[in-house]
């Protein structure tokens, strides 16, 4: 089935998974707001949103920095000069093509994206384990979950 094939009805009836998707978007922002890592005053709280969007495509080039967050391209060079200063990504030469940038996260900056997905995966299994789903809706949820992904795999 294609986009096209979807009716207006079909897509209305997704309402409690478009509310899902709001929800845990709520939860994600309020996980970050109090317990994500400010790379100790070096990242602001746009930077640091911005660096959540770029770490599915890390390591990329600017134009990939620019479609993900969508800042211009002065911006997008910009953002990465200060995270670069700041000793949060890597910029290095593509060895393939010298004319092209390769944008990376450091250690400490893959360490920080390790502890804050282990910390995600905690509250959301910390969610489960309380709300008294039964092993077959948690096959079901982990099968729409695949689905989804599947989906949505590439971020841009």
């Amino acid at each position: 089935m294609s986009k096209k094939d979807l009716t207006e009805r079909e897509l209305r009836d997704l309402e409690n998974f478009k509310r899902m998707v709001r929800l845990l978007d709520l939860k994600r922002r309020a996980y970050f707001a109090k317990n994500s890592p400010k790379f100790s005053g070096r990242v602001s709280s746009v930077q640091f949103n911005h660096l959540m969007l770029l770490r599915a495509v890390l390591p990329c080039n600017l134009s990939r920095v620019m479609a993900v967050t969508g800042l211009t391209s002065p911006g997008a060079s910009l953002f990465v000069e200060k995270l670069v200063t700041s000793g949060v990504l890597n910029r290095e030469t593509d060895p393939r093509d010298r004319r092209n940038i390769i944008i990376s996260a450091t250690p400490e900056t893959k360490e920080v994206f390790r502890r804050i997905d282990q910390g995600l995966n905690e509250l959301i299994e910390g969610y489960f384990s309380k709300c008294g789903c039964t092993p077959e809706e948690l096959a079901i949820l982990e099968r729409a979950g695949t689905i989804v992904c599947s989906k949505l795999d590439d971020p841009v």
